[in-house]
């Protein structure tokens, strides 16, 4: 693992469930750490949604181990990725499986 392909400085974040004003509940984010990330060349694959064929793109980053799960999120620059796997590389780095769901505003 070449640490000057970690580039780009992310933050992961994990749902939480809160209180709304109404009584109902709400879902924000918390940051659980920051990162220096390798964004590996994105793959780009089919499928069907709501009847028809859409693009999906699989964004894989590398970052040093820390504890991600499926349905964190990543949040890079004004970019946000959805985490769908993690897998161990070894002991020291985890790739995250991600697909891009928005932008936001800085």
């Amino acid at each position: 693992m070449n640490p000057g392909r970690r580039d780009r400085k992310i933050a992961i974040e994990r749902p939480v469930s809160t209180q709304d004003d109404q009584g109902g509940r709400a879902k924000t984010w918390r940051t659980v750490c920051t990162a220096w990330g390798e964004f590996k060349r994105p793959r780009m694959n089919t499928a069907v949604v709501q009847g028809g064929v859409a693009a999906v793109i699989a964004q894989e980053i590398v970052i040093p181990a820390c504890d991600v799960r499926p349905g964190y999120r990543v949040v890079y620059d004004t970019r946000i990725y959805r985490v769908l796997g993690v897998s161990a590389d070894d002991r020291r780095y985890v790739t995250l499986v991600c697909e891009e769901v928005e932008h936001h505003a800085g």
